[in-house]
């Protein structure tokens, strides 16, 4: 096919594309493109127009596609790690047990250390073509040819994953997957442990900042403008007046919500056990309320789903994290707003709330100042750990952020 060809296509025609062309292309490569995708090396390598053409035409990566037209057909949990040898499968699935039932991790911990070595391991055994990545370990000989066979794996991660675009992103990679080697040392699977030192290679050894600015009020406000689908104003609202993560703001579905309680309290988000990887189980909804209730009314119908953000072709059935976090990008260059250069993130979003939460706790505690004076406190914390409900306290905060956030999500 030529470029030519590939100018014309539209979405729809890129989707026919992949399962008539490059699906059967998979096969003949021995990929199984139930249950996997090709990575971008692979496509490129294939299809070199096509690739260029859905970074042209829709501004998007191989692996944003992939999350639009649905696939693998298959979870990536059902047979996760079936492209590895057997032995490798039940070394990564003991540690990852092991993390679940006696370290005790949360089970959104787990999903998170989990797609993180799979991905690594996938690119590991493209690159390498090999699916036993414990023979090398057993040699304290093979210690420098692994190491340098780790560092290509993670050279090509860095090229083809969105995830590691800021230091502090690409050493947290390194550390969860150097937990899994670390393991396998310790329970004397491996003689040694490939990524030692992996930051020093790669010039990721020095101090992260981890205090990324936030959006300010004023960017968040111009967000919610730029949005111009009810779709996108609903991201925006959950990651900056709710504060969630991509991954929350996708999957979340309505029998969470609960719009109007019974008690007179806010309306609030409940997770479940084991759906949040920290923070609260409960998330009240200060913010945005309309722009949720607009949203289901849109949705309303005998086949929906439930879910906020619904998908007819991905098999979880609705968007996930990386379209999130794709969507939020594209409304915040439609406003024009940049977070120390660069366009801003969910994550961005979210630190606006924190920091804004932040604020408002500081507010409520400033106002305790006299009674605590009156108490003899020595600080207006004193009056609100022990003078006050929690049940009491928490109101006084709610209704400082409620007020804050004020007007901020209005069309």
């Amino acid at each position: 096919m030529t470029e030519t060809r590939y100018s014309t296509m539209d979405l729809t025609d890129c989707k026919s594309f992949y399962r008539e062309t490059v699906v059967p292309a998979m096969k003949d490569d021995g990929l199984n493109p139930t249950v996997e995708t090709p990575t971008y090396a692979w496509l490129n390598r294939q299809f070199p127009g096509f690739v260029k053409h859905l970074q042209r035409r829709f501004d998007l990566s191989p692996g944003q596609f992939y999350d639009e037209i649905g696939v693998p057909e298959a979870p990536i949990e059902s047979g996760s790690f079936e492209f590895l040898a057997d032995n490798t499968q039940q070394a990564v699935e003991e540690y990852l047990a092991e993390l679940s039932t006696r370290r005790g991790r949360a089970d959104a911990t787990i999903d998170t250390r989990r797609s993180i070595l799979r991905r690594y391991m996938k690119v590991y055994t493209n690159i390498h073509d090999t699916k036993d990545l414990l023979a090398p370990l057993e040699n304290p000989d093979e210690r420098v040819a692994e190491m340098d066979r780790v560092a290509a794996t993670f050279d090509e991660l860095d090229q083809l994953d969105e995830a590691l675009t800021t230091l502090a992103s690409r050493r947290k990679y390194v550390q969860d997957t150097r937990q899994f080697y670390k393991h396998l040392v310790m329970f004397g699977t491996a003689a040694y442990n490939p990524l030692a030192d992996l930051e020093i290679r790669f010039g990721w050894d020095t101090t992260p900042s981890w205090d990324n600015q936030a959006l300010d009020r004023d960017a968040v406000q111009r967000l919610y403008t730029a949005a111009t689908e009810l779709r996108d104003r609903f991201i925006v609202v959950a990651c900056c007046g709710w504060g969630l993560r991509p991954s929350e703001v996708a999957s979340l579905h309505i029998r969470q919500l609960n719009l109007d309680p019974d008690d007179d309290s806010h309306p609030y988000i409940e997770f479940g056990d084991g759906e949040r990887k920290n923070g609260p189980g409960t998330v009240a909804l200060l913010a945005g309320l309309e722009t949720v209730e607009r949203r289901i009314e849109a949705l309303a119908d005998p086949e929906w789903s439930g879910y906020l953000l619904p998908s007819s072709s991905a098999t979880s059935g609705h968007l996930t994290a990386e379209t999130v976090r794709r969507r939020f990008k594209s409304v915040a260059e439609t406003a024009g707003i940049t977070v120390d250069g660069t366009t801003p993130t969910p994550k961005t979003g979210r630190r606006f709330w924190y920091t804004t939460y932040g604020a408002a706790v500081r507010r409520v505690a400033e106002r305790f100042e006299d009674v605590a004076a009156e108490q003899g406190s020595t600080s207006a914390q004193v009056v609100l750990d022990n003078y006050l409900s929690e049940s009491e306290a928490r109101s006084h905060r709610r209704a400082e952020m409620r007020e804050t956030l004020a007007g901020l999500f209005t069309a």
